[in-house]
């Protein structure tokens, strides 16, 4: 199998762990973003506007989370690569060749639901978990409204402990609670 295809289950591993980790059961929605493929077989990701204060997992376009900009000063690939994840929940991923790929995606769960040790960011209460539910990375969720929740997987491409990874999975979840309403 090619690196690019265990990187990819490697990801998709990742962020269902993460997701069933926190998860007890699956929560109704809606998926709005998807990719588009283009002629050439690349794809594209949808362009949305700002969360709104209403906002559900299923409503925000988890690639608007980290632009392009703060994803290059990461050294990750641009753009994100959008999907639907498991649950039907949106997600997006990019990866830093050959070091990490970082994921992101929401949760229709309360933060109170999901385990791990407090964290400090600037708007809103988050909580990290290192090497959970299965899976080397560092996994920092934060609490978007009292019933949604949005997360952030970052993970090392070699299998590094994932204490390794939350010093980037840390700014990235300050990057994204600038972003979130």
């Amino acid at each position: 199998m090619g690196s690019r295809a265990k990187l990819g289950l490697v990801v998709a591993g990742c962020m269902a762990l993460t997701v069933l980790a926190g998860c007890s059961k699956e929560e109704p929605g809606t998926p709005t973003a998807s990719v588009e493929e283009t002629p050439d077989g690349t794809t594209q990701r949808p362009t949305t506007k700002a969360p709104s204060e209403t906002a559900s997992a299923d409503k925000i376009d988890p690639c608007s989370l980290l632009p392009d900009a703060d994803a290059a000063k990461f050294g990750l690939a641009t753009p994100g690569k959008a999907r639907t994840g498991n649950f039907g929940i949106p997600e997006c991923k990019w990866t830093a060749s050959g070091k990490f790929i970082v994921g992101i995606s929401f949760a229709n769960k309360k933060l109170a639901e999901f385990t791990g040790d407090a964290v400090t960011l600037p708007k809103r209460k988050a909580v990290q978990t290192v090497d959970g539910g299965g899976f080397r990375g560092c996994s920092i969720v934060l609490e978007l409204t009292d019933t949604v929740s949005a997360f952030n997987v970052v993970s090392s491409v070699d299998n590094a402990p994932g204490a390794q990874m939350c010093p980037q999975a840390l700014e990235i979840a300050k990057v994204m609670d600038s972003k979130l309403p």
